[in-house]
């Protein structure tokens, strides 16, 4: 029997034939040092034995509800299912093959209630799939504010956020496979957001995944998500100026020379909307990424990158400058196999 009384934290966690590695994810929830919450397992058609797993822990007396989808619904209905039934005052997200570090949750309510903040996420160690890496995300708010213009920077399975920030807005499923950075575009207008600087997850990569198995559909959304996140900012962008946006965060190739200045003049312009110095830094480094992608632009790439105000507001290493120089001289192809490895090894993306 579980408790009647209420949690401090629900952890939705949603799961689709991952008995893999759903029991490690589910015992790194339960081994937490703060240890009053419930987890909130749904389970979306699965045709393994993750359902089994789940409830043989909640026959061990451990706070664990099952709620099985009749059919497959997908990720967002599964989420707002979980989200109808969660009880606690703070609302965690999980993924069934990530492994929460054992202070995770303690550090993310330290963090909101010393900050006031109302939503976090945190840092996260990429295994899995190439070397391990720190991804180590924009974390102050106005630094975050800057990045969600270009792309999601709060990493789903590591948020805890206040409960009203969910009894205000919910999933949409127009917006599937995108579903968590259109939700944190309209939390922002509304709440406070940022990101606790510290790897409190570790985030499984591997070829399953939405991001990666299907990245052409999720770019489409993506791009939608974009255009309202200039606009919930109140940046006027008109249809040349969004179109240059979404190239700076494209999977693909720059291979225009005008749309490599085109995005530089663009950048510049985003410039005058911010002061913070942490979000000024965050929009000159989109100059980064966008001159990786016109690598098959060699020297040309090269010589704006350098002689673009950009590369001193960002100021780049020598490590990345060395990065760019190679690229230029290679011309790699964003979508090539070669440059798909050198992002595994570090390089930006």
């Amino acid at each position: 029997m579980h408790s009647s009384k209420a949690p401090l934290i629900s952890v939705i966690l949603p799961f689709l034939n991952a008995q893999k590695w759903l029991g490690e994810a589910l015992a790194s929830v339960l081994a937490q040092d703060c240890a009053d919450l419930e987890v909130i397992a749904i389970d979306d058609g699965s045709r393994d034995a993750s359902a089994w797993q789940v409830e043989q822990a909640g026959q061990a007396g451990l706070p664990v509800t099952l709620i099985r989808n009749e059919t497959n619904l997908g990720i967002v209905a599964s989420l707002n299912r979980g989200l109808d039934v969660a009880r606690g005052r703070y609302i965690a997200r999980m993924d069934a093959d990530d492994v929460c570090l054992p202070h995770r949750f303690s550090r993310q309510l330290a963090y909101l209630r010393s900050t006031g903040v109302d939503l976090c996420g945190s840092w996260f160690v990429e295994f899995g799939q190439g070397p391990r890496r720190t991804t180590r995300w924009p974390h102050t708010e106005a630094a975050l504010r800057a990045a969600m213009l270009f792309q999601n920077t709060i990493c789903h399975p590591t948020i805890l956020a206040r409960r009203e920030v969910f009894d205000r807005f919910r999933y949409r499923e127009d917006y599937r496979l995108a579903e968590d950075y259109d939700l944190f575009v309209r939390a922002g207008s509304e709440f406070r957001l940022a990101n606790v600087p510290e790897p409190l997850l570790r985030y499984r990569r591997h070829p399953q995944q939405a991001t990666q198995a299907r990245r052409s559909a999720m770019e489409e959304v993506t791009r939608r998500i974009r255009g309202e996140a200039l606009r919930a900012q109140s940046i006027e962008v008109a249809p040349e100026e969004l179109r240059l946006h979404n190239l700076i965060r494209a999977p693909s190739s720059i291979e225009c020379a005008d749309d490599l200045h085109g995005i530089e003049a663009w950048l510049l312009k985003l410039l005058d909307t911010r002061t913070d110095e942490d979000a000024r830094h965050v929009v000159a480094s989109q100059w980064v990424r966008a001159c990786i992608r016109a690598a098959p632009l060699g020297q040309t790439m090269w010589r704006a990158f350098r002689s673009s105000p950009l590369y001193e507001l960002h100021g780049a290493g020598l490590a990345t400058s060395v990065d760019m120089y190679l690229l230029s001289l290679c011309r790699l192809s964003y979508a090539s196999k070669p440059f798909a490895t050198l992002r595994r090894l570090g390089l930006s993306s």
